[in-house]
Formats: structure tokens, C-alpha cells, sequence
């Protein structure tokens, strides 16, 4: 996945333009349309979900929702939830955060905007716990330049979790 903003340079455009410049696509008559339409419901005929029209009981029903909780949750990360609303609901970091903002003047250090602005953790709060509050990990950005950094930093694979740097 690209970061939000990622634009193509000209370069790879042209590129693009030209593997896509022969190809022609005819558009589908009536009777090609029609084909596929009784094929795909033909198929969705013969292939019915297996709970399409059974009611679960409420049993099954809190037995499927306790499976996907915590460890069971594929976005689960080890029980980090706490921590880090604690860490976010600090004075410290409220403190930090204002540190942050009036050494960069209230302005974002990428584009030099003044709406929008958020004080950044250059190295992740999870990956770098020491490094919460100190004013070398603070960064002033736009809430664009935000999602850039971010993106970029996961696409890249800066971060601990992903053996990068």
C-alpha cells in the first residue's frame, strides 16, 4: 500500500501510457453479458453460503464474539491498550507535546503550514518507550505531513517490529 499523497513521476506516467497505449477493448454485446449473467447465477445457484438463512443461536452467538476477543483478535498486540492511554493521558505528555510545538514555532517543519499541526514521535512510542518524552523525538506536522511520515516510516519498514532500523 502507498502512503497517502504518493504521486507517480512523469517518468513512470509515460511509461504506463505507453504499455497501455495498444491495447483496445471492445465493449461486450448483449448476448456476451447476458452469458455471463446466467453463469454467475448459475454458480451462486450451486454455491450458497453454508449459514445463508440459519439464525445462530445466542449461545453460538456469545461463542463466536469471546473467540475473536484479545489473544483470539487479529489486531491483537499483546495487551498494550492500557499502556498506551495511559502514556496518552499523561501530564507528561501533554507537556511534551507543547515542548514540541513552541520550539517549532507552532509550524509544520515539511511544509511549513500552521493548520492542522500535531506534535510527531519520530521514533515509535512502542518500539522506543524511553524516548517518549524527550524533545530530540519531537517533530511539528500537519496532519498531512503526518500521514506521510507515517505511511512512509511502515512502508519502509522503519520500525523494530519489522527488523528495520
Amino acid at each position: 500500500m502507498r502512503p497517502s499523497g504518493f504521486k507517480h513521476t512523469e517518468e513512470t506516467k509515460a511509461k504506463i501510457a505507453k504499455a497501455h497505449s495498444g491495447v483496445k477493448r471492445s465493449p461486450m454485446t448483449e448476448k456476451q453479458k447476458q452469458k455471463i449473467g446466467k453463469a454467475m447465477k448459475e454458480w451462486h445457484r450451486l454455491n450458497k453460503h453454508p449459514f445463508l438463512g440459519k439464525k445462530l443461536t445466542e449461545e453460538t452467538k456469545l461463542k463466536i464474539s469471546l473467540s475473536v476477543r484479545g489473544k483470539g483478535n487479529g489486531n491483537w498486540k499483546g495487551g498494550l491498550t492500557e499502556l498506551v492511554k495511559g502514556i496518552r493521558r499523561s501530564p507528561e505528555l501533554y507537556q511534551w507535546r507543547k515542548a514540541v510545538l513552541e520550539r517549532d514555532h507552532y509550524t509544520c517543519q515539511d511544509c511549513g503550514s500552521n493548520e492542522g499541526i500535531l506534535a510527531h514521535h519520530i521514533k515509535a512510542v512502542i518500539d522506543y518507550p524511553e524516548a517518549i518524552f524527550d524533545l530530540d523525538n519531537g517533530l511539528t506536522l500537519c496532519t498531512k505531513c503526518h500521514k506521510r511520515h507515517t505511511g512512509w516510516q511502515w512502508l519502509k519498514g522503519f520500525n523494530k517490529r519489522n527488523g528495520g532500523k
